[in-house]
């Protein structure tokens, strides 16, 4: 029973919350601190976010936030001994309960000022510390040093926990907040699903098999060319392969893939399409997706997409994505979205694919269900149910710590 001397623990409203990052620009980060700052206001919390000027500052202050300028991007010793100076004075003006620091640049700034104030911070990776070798060594330092670190995976966990030393007991798997609103079959325009199939020159009613992320050696597109021609060695046919190329391209690398197709005589089977047709108008015409990346993924975004919209996916079993699709023997046949392989063997990835192209239509149906079920746990709504989670158990700890210190 709980002591009735003791106060209520505290939720967040009346509360004041200070998010840091770079800048509110249109970048993947910013949104999420948007989102964050929106559950904020509607949790009955104040929503204060300190970073550069940017195109989101009028979607900040729509969505109950207010916006602090804040030279945020330097790294000058100088300049981060000003911003704590600054966001000392700002935690103590504005009465803020909790501050929670997106990014490297500023990170050493807040942990100054947090610590200063003795009031919680929380800091995020949203990528794999591996990602930044040039951060500076104090950046570096004062991201590992939360009181919670928020991590989008648990692959992610286990390498912040190993690079920076952070304990398991501060590590918080949040979800990484997809906006998967777009990503649902019966929402997709049909003007999306016809500019697709268009571009890929689909024209029967044969199977699509999908690969779409950026256009990099990293997402492994030359293992499932590779793939492919073992496949078709096998006796594969009716089945048109795509590969989609989201975002900016390494340079000469498309040239180098369209000339990988050619020497393996799969012109006609494997299409390239342009990142213009990318999105969930080319996934609604697939049948099975296929994310063959040959470096650790910190998330496997393009993994969640495929099985939110329904999709069985082959994935490989490296980084995240075994996380985002759970597969035998680590998951049971009935928790099964999906087939996982080694990554970088185009002989594993061919077996992976023959396999999902072999399932029964009530099997890839019941797969495809599941998979849409698993993916609500990578949401927007989810990732924003995790951090206020995080946040209320920070400020219930504090609240602990100064009801012992007064007894």
């Amino acid at each position: 029973m709980r002591d009735a001397s003791l106060p209520r623990e505290p939720g967040l409203e009346g509360r004041t919350v200070l998010q840091v990052l770079p800048a509110l620009d249109g970048g993947r980060e910013p949104r999420l601190v948007l989102a964050i700052a929106a559950a904020l206001t509607r949790a009955g919390a104040r929503a204060l976010v300190a970073a550069e000027k940017g195109p989101l500052i009028g979607e900040l202050q729509a969505a109950g936030g207010e916006w602090i300028p804040l030279d945020a991007r330097t790294r000058n010793p100088v300049g981060l001994m000003r911003n704590a100076a600054t966001l000392s004075g700002l935690i103590g003006r504005e009465a803020v309960d909790l501050i929670h620091v997106h990014a490297s640049g500023p990170a050493w700034s807040a942990h100054s000022a947090a610590r200063l104030a003795r009031r919680p911070l929380i800091t995020s990776f949203h990528a794999s510390p591996d990602a930044s070798p040039r951060l500076p060594t104090l950046a570096r330092w004062a991201l590992g040093r939360g009181d919670a670190v928020l991590v989008p995976s648990a692959y992610l966990a286990a390498r912040v926990g190993a690079i920076h030393g952070v304990e398991r007991a501060r590590l918080a798997v949040v979800s990484p907040g997809l906006d998967l609103a777009g990503f649902d079959p019966a929402r997709v325009p049909r003007e999306a699903n016809v500019s697709f199939r268009l571009a890929a020159g689909l024209t029967g009613a044969g199977r699509m098999v999908l690969h779409q992320a950026r256009l990099d050696p990293a997402k492994g597109q030359m293992v499932l060319v590779d793939a492919v021609r073992l496949l078709v060695n096998g006796g594969l046919t009716d089945t048109v392969f795509v590969i989609a190329c989201e975002g900016p391209e390494r340079a000469g690398y498309r040239a180098q893939l369209a000339r990988r197709i050619q020497a393996q005589g799969l012109d006609d089977i494997v299409r390239l399409v342009g990142p213009e047709d990318c999105g969930p108008g080319a996934l609604v015409s697939a049948h099975l997706a296929v994310v063959a990346s040959i470096q650790p993924e910190s998330i496997g975004r393009n993994a969640i997409e495929a099985i939110a919209m329904g999709l069985p996916a082959i994935v490989s079993d490296d980084g995240a994505l075994p996380e985002v699709v759970p597969a035998p023997p680590a998951a049971s046949e009935s928790e099964r979205v999906g087939f996982r392989v080694s990554s970088g063997d185009a002989l594993a990835l061919a077996e992976g694919i023959g396999a999902g192209l072999s399932l029964e239509p009530g099997a890839h149906d019941a797969i495809g269900r599941r998979g849409r079920v698993h993916a609500r746990r990578f949401s927007l709504e989810r990732m924003q149910e995790d951090v206020l989670g995080v946040y209320r158990r920070l400020l219930i700890v504090g609240r602990r710590a100064k009801i012992a210190a007064n007894h």
